[in-house]
C-alpha cells in the first residue's frame, strides 16, 4: 500500500476541496475555451435560469441524416520520426435504416521532420486551396490529416445531400488553424444555401464556467435541478459571439437528448442556419435511443464504430513492420535502439 506522507495528505485534501468548489460554484456566467492554438477566446456573461432550458419534444425526421468521423493512431515512434494510420468515415441514414457508408481505406503515413512541412502543405492546401503559414509538431500531424481527411469527405456528403436534409460533424464548428476560418465560412455558408442543417457534436468540451467548473457538467447539474428526469437542451451563446470574422461559427447549446442518460454534450448548429432549435434537438434526440449509446446521436456512434483504429490494427501493423524490418537486416538491438522509451521500462508494471 502507498505510504502517504503529511504533505500528500494535505496536496490530496486540497485537491478534493478544490473538487467540492468546482462542483459547487454558481458562478456569473463565464465561458472561456482554452488551448495553446486557441486566437479568440470565448468570453460571455450570462446566468443560466430556469428560462434557459427548453424541453425536448421528440421527432423523427424524413429526410437523410449524414454523419462523419475519422481515427488515428501512432504504430512507432523513433526520435524524429514517427510511423502511424488513420482512416476516415462516413454513414447516411433515413428514417433509422442504414442507407449508405463510405469509408476511405487505412492510410499509413511517414512523418519525419524531413518531410513534415511539404506534407502538411499538400494536405491543407488539397482542402482549403491555399498554403498554410507554419506546420505543426510532429506529435499533432497525424491528426490534422485525420482531420483534413474528415473536412474532405464532409464536403463530398454536402454536395450529396438535400434541403432539410442533416450533416453531423464529431466536434465543433469553430475555426481555428485547421481548419482555417475561411474554408469553415465557406462551408457553413454553402451548408446555409443548400438548406443542409451542419450539426457539430462535441463529446468533451475545452470551455468551462467560472474559473473552475468544466462546462458541460456545470449546465448539466443546472438543468437536473430545473428540469429533473427530462430532455433539455440550452443555448450558452449569444448574437454577440456571432459577428463578423468571428472564428465561432456555430450557436454553441448544452443538451440533454435523453431523459434517462447520464451524458449531455456541448452542440453547435450552424450560425447561418435560420432553423429552429427546437426542431434540430427533437430530431437529435428521436437518434439517440439506441441502448449502447444512449443520449448520443446513433449515426455518429455508428460511424466512429466502423472508422476508429483498434487495438489488433495497431498491433498487426506493428508486428508486421517489425517482421519486415527484420527480413530488411534490420537487427532487434537497432528496432529498441530506435524505438524503445526508458519510460515505458519505467512503467512496466502499469502498463501490464
Amino acid at each position: 500500500m502507498l505510504d502517504i506522507d503529511e504533505t500528500i495528505e494535505n496536496e490530496i485534501s486540497r485537491a478534493v476541496s478544490f473538487i467540492q468548489e468546482a462542483l459547487d460554484s454558481e458562478p456569473s456566467y463565464i465561458e472561456v475555451e482554452a488551448g495553446e492554438e486557441e486566437k479568440e477566446p470565448l468570453l460571455l456573461d450570462k446566468d443560466l435560469d430556469e428560462l434557459s432550458f427548453h424541453i425536448i419534444k421528440e421527432e423523427e425526421t424524413q429526410g437523410k441524416v449524414a454523419a462523419v468521423d475519422g481515427g488515428s493512431a501512432t504504430v512507432v515512434k523513433g526520435r524524429s520520426f514517427l510511423i502511424g494510420v488513420h482512416r476516415t468515415g462516413a454513414v447516411i441514414y433515413q428514417q433509422g435504416k442504414r442507407i449508405d457508408q463510405k469509408i476511405i481505406p487505412l492510410k499509413l503515413e511517414i512523418i519525419s521532420k524531413a518531410n513534415l512541412f511539404q506534407m502538411y502543405v499538400s494536405a491543407y492546401r488539397d482542402l482549403v486551396g491555399e498554403d498554410p503559414s507554419e506546420a505543426p509538431a510532429i506529435e499533432k500531424m497525424l491528426d490534422r490529416l485525420r482531420l483534413f481527411s474528415e473536412w474532405r469527405l464532409a464536403q463530398k456528403l454536402l454536395d450529396e445531400l438535400e434541403s432539410g436534409d442533416i450533416l453531423l460533424i464529431d466536434g465543433s464548428l469553430k475555426a481555428s488553424i485547421a481548419p482555417p476560418y475561411n474554408f469553415m465560412l465557406q462551408f457553413t455558408r454553402r451548408a446555409k444555401d443548400k438548406g443542409v442543417h451542419l450539426v457539430g457534436v462535441t463529446k468533451t468540451s475545452t470551455l468551462y464556467w467560472g474559473d473552475k467548473s468544466p462546462l458541460i457538467p456545470a449546465v448539466m447539474k443546472t438543468g437536473e435541478r430545473f428540469y429533473p428526469n427530462s430532455k433539455w437542451f440550452c443555448r450558452i451563446s449569444d448574437e454577440k459571439l456571432h459577428t463578423t470574422g468571428s472564428s465561432y461559427l456555430g450557436k454553441i447549446y448544452v443538451a440533454k437528448l435523453k431523459a434517462s442518460s447520464d451524458f449531455g454534450f456541448r452542440i453547435d448548429v450552424n450560425k447561418f442556419d435560420p432553423v429552429d432549435g427546437d426542431m434540430i434537438f427533437s430530431i437529435l434526440s428521436h437518434l439517440s435511443g439506441d441502448p449502447a449509446f444512449l443520449g448520443y446521436p446513433y449515426p455518429l456512434a455508428a460511424v466512429h464504430n466502423i472508422s476508429r483504429v483498434t487495438l489488433s490494427e495497431i498491433e498487426d501493423i506493428r508486428y508486421k513492420l517489425q517482421s519486415k524490418a527484420f527480413e530488411k537486416g534490420i537487427t532487434t538491438s537497432d528496432w529498441d535502439l530506435l524505438f524503445t522509451d526508458f519510460h515505458e521500462v519505467l512503467n512496466a508494471d502499469l502498463n501490464r
